[in-house]
């Protein structure tokens, strides 16, 4: 007697359980959602292509900034050194 409502309770709750399922996606669905997974994934590429670029660009301005700071040029000479001098 014990098995037989152990088994009515059980199979009470296993099969509206079972029922529950989502039913499976349509080949249209899957399709929509891989052309989604896929403009997500273009865009976080472009993101990180994007960043990377910002990135080398300051990596260019500081090395540029540097060099110009750290080599100043003599300033331009006007004329030139008159004869017999030993420097200007």
């Amino acid at each position: 007697m014990r098995i037989v409502v152990l088994a009515a309770v059980f199979l009470g709750v296993a099969l509206p359980a079972a029922a529950q399922t989502l039913p499976r996606k349509s080949p249209a669905e899957r399709q929509s959602d891989r052309i989604n997974r896929s403009i997500l994934q273009e865009g976080r590429q472009l993101r990180r292509d994007e960043q990377n670029q910002i990135d080398r660009n300051q990596i260019r301005q500081d090395i540029d900034r540097r060099y110009n700071m750290s080599n100043p040029r003599p300033p331009a000479r006007i004329g030139t050194c008159p004869p017999g001098s030993v420097g200007c």
